[in-house]
């Protein structure tokens, strides 16, 4: 199986039409969205809301998949998964991944931006 990629930047490409206008605007609203719900997950966590958990995890991870970021893709299908089992066991751990990916994928966002403009 292929590892996963923190960005797959030719795949994301291909999935915008190589439009980098289209580009900067999505990988913009994922930020976006990425800064609103990561709250909501933590206090999702906090307060033991596996449901808004697993919910909030589906839709970044749909998300995730969008802009071609696989291993947050995977982490926030982690956080589903754990959510559908009406728990948040292991959850603050899922998280702390998260926080690191999201720094590692925002690093290869701006290499690409930096790069491809």
């Amino acid at each position: 199986m292929e590892e996963l990629k923190t960005f797959d930047a030719e795949k994301f490409m291909k999935h915008v039409l190589n439009k980098k206008d289209l580009a900067n605007e999505i990988i913009n609203i994922f930020f976006e969205d990425l800064n609103m719900f990561m709250g909501i997950i933590r206090s999702s966590i906090e307060s033991g809301d596996y449901a808004t958990l697993r919910k909030t995890a589906h839709r970044l991870k749909g998300s995730s998949i969008n802009v071609s970021a696989e291993k947050l893709s995977a982490l926030f299908f982690k956080l589903e998964t754990i959510g559908k089992a009406n728990s948040i066991v292991g959850a603050n751990a899922v998280l702390d991944e998260l926080f690191t990916e999201i720094e590692g994928f925002k690093a290869e966002i701006s290499s690409w931006k930096t790069a491809s403009h």
